[in-house]
């Protein structure tokens, strides 16, 4: 006795279960590869000092939930501030996922394989890291004199926060991974 599961009943017996989801439904897709890809990139991000691109020169660590916190709610608590921060980052990165899923997804010609999907998040991802380090961070963090490109924080900032965005873009590519047309 064989039994069906839907994904064969539709006609996709070899293709992944989550990339016919995604297909599917495009707004789940996205809001949860949006969470995932935020939250593993933050979570790296905390890490970075363990990077040690020279004998006990590490890179610096990007919290930017604690970042963001001081920001929204600076006269509170630490903890408050984290909380608050977290919150906000990841809806961030969620709406960053939206706009990439049905705004720039739809742009790009390449092949929706799961690597030309991954490429696509990767180039976005890019622009985002750009765009963080010439106009995010010097305008949110004055305080720092981050300078043009964020360059007064040193080359291992800007390679960070660029390292940060190819996370969050392998991720969300990885998972915002709808199948070509012909086979949807």
């Amino acid at each position: 006795m064989s039994t069906t599961t839907s994904i064969e009943m539709a006609g996709r017996a070899r293709t992944a279960p989550w990339r016919t989801v995604v297909t599917e439904r495009p707004l789940a897709g996205a809001l949860v590869a949006g969470f995932v890809a935020t939250h593993i990139a933050t979570v790296t991000g905390y890490w970075y000092h363990g990077l040690a691109l020279h004998s006990g020169k590490g890179l610096p660590d990007l919290g930017w939930p604690a970042f963001n916190g001081a920001l929204l709610i600076g006269k509170e608590s630490t903890l408050a501030q984290f909380w608050a921060g977290t919150v906000f980052h990841l809806f961030t990165g969620i709406c960053y996922s939206l706009l990439f899923a049905f705004l720039l997804f739809p742009l790009f010609r390449w092949n929706n394989t799961v690597g030309g999907n991954i490429a696509k998040a990767l180039v976005f991802s890019l622009v985002l890291a750009t765009i963080s380090a010439v106009w995010w961070v010097p305008q949110l963090f004055p305080s720092f004199n981050p300078g043009f490109f964020s360059h007064n924080l040193g080359w291992r900032t800007v390679f960070g926060i660029y390292l940060w965005h190819v996370i969050y873009g392998l991720n969300l590519g990885a998972l915002y991974s709808p199948l070509p047309p012909a086979v949807a």
